[in-house]
C-alpha cells in the first residue's frame, strides 16, 4: 500500500555558500506551485524547539522570492554551519517549520549556545540553566562558574540558597510570543500536563499563560503561549537583557525578575 502524501507544501536547501547567510532563495518551482500561499510579506521561521523567527519574505528579480530581513539573524541563532541541510515545510500561509540536519545526517535536536546542567547531566540550547539545590560551599561554586562562562553576572541570584526550580534566558526577538520551557524545569514545577500557569513580575500584576505543548516521544516541547506576548510588553522587558525564571510553590506562580549585570 503506497504512503499518504504529506499535504504541506516544502523544499529543501544545503548551506554551501556565504551568500546563504545574507539571503535566501526561496526555489523557482516551488513558488510556481505553491506561489499562491506566499501571500504574507513577513512569515516565521519555526524550528523544533518552538521558537520563532520573523523574517520578511520579498519578491525581486522576476518572480523570485527571499528571505531578506531577518534571515541573517535566524542563521546566526541557530549557528548554522556550511553542508548542513534545511527542510522548509510550509504551514498555513506566514509558518515555515524548519528542520536543520547536520553534515552527518541527523536532524539537529539542539541550537545555539549550549549549557551543562550541572546536577542532571542534561544539555539545553540558548539557556543558563540550573537546578538550584540548598547550596553548600560546592554547589555555590559550580552553579558560578555556569554563569560566568555564559556571560551572566547577578547580584542576589547566585547567592541564593533555594531549592526552586529555576533557569535564566537573555530575552530575544523571536520570543516575542512564546519561550521554550527546558524539561528538567517542567518536571520540577509540574508543568507537564497542565494548561496554563500563573506568571508575575515584581511590582507588577499576575498574568495567566498558556503553556503549548508539542512534546513527542523523541523531543520535549512546553512553551509559555498566548499570554506570554502581553505579560512581556506590559513589564516592559527588554531585549538583549537576561531575566530569571522561578517557580515558587507557595505560590504556585513563575516569578521572571531581570537580572543586573555586577558593576
Amino acid at each position: 500500500m503506497g504512503r499518504k502524501p504529506n499535504c504541506m507544501p516544502s523544499f529543501f536547501k544545503i548551506f554551501i555558500t556565504d551568500d546563504f547567510t545574507r539571503q535566501l532563495r526561496v526555489p523557482p518551482v516551488f513558488v510556481q506551485k505553491h506561489g499562491g500561499c506566499l501571500t504574507a510579506e513577513n512569515v516565521k521561521l519555526r524550528i523544533s524547539s518552538g521558537e520563532t523567527w520573523d523574517v520578511k519574505l520579498e519578491r525581486m528579480n522576476n518572480e523570485q522570492y527571499y528571505f531578506t530581513m531577518g534571515w541573517t539573524e535566524f542563521v546566526q541563532d541557530i549557528k548554522l554551519e556550511k553542508l548542513e541541510f534545511l527542510v522548509f515545510r510550509l504551514i498555513g500561509k506566514s509558518t515555515f517549520d524548519v528542520y536543520v540536519y547536520g553534515i552527518l545526517g541527523c536532524e539537529r535536536q539542539s541550537f545555539g549556545r549550549t549549557c551543562r546542567v550541572e546536577d542532571s547531566g542534561e544539555f539545553s540550547s540558548g539557556y543558563k540553566c540550573m537546578n538550584r539545590q540548598p547550596s553548600g560551599r560546592k554547589n555555590k561554586r559550580s552553579r558560578t562558574r555556569i554563569m560566568e562562562n555564559e556571560g551572566a553576572g547577578t547580584d542576589d541570584e547566585s547567592k541564593s540558597n533555594n531549592s526552586n526550580p529555576y533557569f535564566e534566558i537573555v530575552l530575544k526577538r523571536h520570543q516575542l510570543s512564546r519561550v521554550c520551557i527546558r524539561k528538567h524545569f517542567a518536571e520540577a514545577a509540574g508543568l507537564i500536563g497542565k494548561k496554563k500557569v500563573a506568571v508575575e513580575y515584581p511590582g507588577g500584576q499576575r498574568w495567566n499563560v498558556v503553556l503549548d505543548s508539542r512534546s513527542t516521544l523523541s523531543n520535549f516541547k512546553l512553551d509559555l503561549a498566548v499570554g506570554w506576548s502581553d505579560f512581556r510588553k506590559a513589564n516592559k522587558l527588554r531585549f538583549g537583557r537576561t531575566y530569571s525564571f522561578e517557580f515558587i510553590p507557595s505560590r504556585n506562580v513563575i516569578e521572571v525578575k531581570q537580572i543586573k549585570r555586577g558593576k
